[in-house]
């Protein structure tokens, strides 16, 4: 029993004296007992004169390693801290609002991956909406981007996304398209008697292109449910002939200057946490 109470002891004496550490950001370590970490700060003093508190701000620390073995990851940007977005949904089917009267549906999946960061892709169908320009379209496209939201320039105290989906963003987009058309041909001919004719053909094109694009745009939430999303891009595009304005998805010229160009407007509804 002595021999028990001992142990018992000496366990107990060393988890009082074991020291705990605070981990700075410049990976400064600060050997000490923490006594408190507050909202602004961590408390602490040094084992040789307990008596004197220190106070250190939490922007400066990374971490906390008490002598128990627990360790603290101090998250100081409120911006990143997930549990502000924990009531939230972070997933959203969309729709192009407009992309109908140009000749396509398009639908759009956007996920969340953290506070700031979420990705999305999109699917669209093409000839699923007005014909505008009479050449009978049929074909898919794809559509993936990483969102990055816009921090502001400085912070300010518990600052942080009024919500994880919201906010203005650019997002770097890969899009594919594969699609088929009529384009108007006209074969040029003399008869035996020397006539010059002309014939009118209608032939069947098909095109695949492809575009590298830089998107930059804003998305406002409402109510946790519904959203609205407007962009721009602007990029390189591969794979147009001389054939111009093929806005199904997003444009691209022809290879003497192979720019790419999408623009749009989305509404959608938010879901999941």
């Amino acid at each position: 029993m002595k021999t028990l109470l001992t142990g018992i002891f000496l366990i107990v004496l060393f988890a009082a004296s074991a020291q705990d550490k605070i981990i700075k950001k410049n990976s400064e370590v600060i050997n000490c007992k923490v006594t408190e970490v507050g909202t602004d700060e961590v408390k602490y003093y040094y084992q040789e004169s307990p008596k004197l508190v220190f106070g250190i701000d939490k922007a400066l620390v990374d971490r906390i390693e008490f002598g128990t073995g627990e360790v603290i990851t101090i998250e100081s940007n409120s911006f990143n801290d997930p549990e502000y977005y924990a009531n939230q949904g972070k997933q959203a089917l969309k729709i192009n609002f407009l992309s109908p009267l140009f000749g396509t549906t398009e639908l759009v999946y956007e996920k969340s991956v953290k506070p700031g960061k979420s990705w999305e892709v999109a699917l669209g169908i093409v000839g699923l909406g007005n014909d505008i320009q009479e050449i009978d379209p049929a074909g898919v496209y794809g559509k993936f981007a990483w969102k990055f939201m816009r921090n502001p320039d400085y912070y300010q105290y518990r600052m942080h996304y009024s919500h994880i989906l919201k906010g203005a963003y650019f997002a770097p987009e890969i899009a594919l398209r594969y699609m088929k058309y009529d384009e108007e041909h006209y074969d040029y001919y003399y008869d035996g008697e020397g006539n010059y004719h002309s014939n009118h053909i209608d032939k069947r094109e098909q095109k695949t292109t492809v575009a590298l694009m830089l998107k930059f745009g804003k998305q406002w939430v409402f109510d946790n449910s519904f959203l609205v999303d407007t962009y721009v891009g602007v990029g390189y595009g591969f794979g147009a002939d001389d054939y111009s304005g093929l806005p199904y998805g997003f444009i691209v010229a022809p290879d003497e200057f192979p720019i790419a160009l999408t623009s749009g407007i989305r509404i959608g509804w938010v879901f999941g946490k």
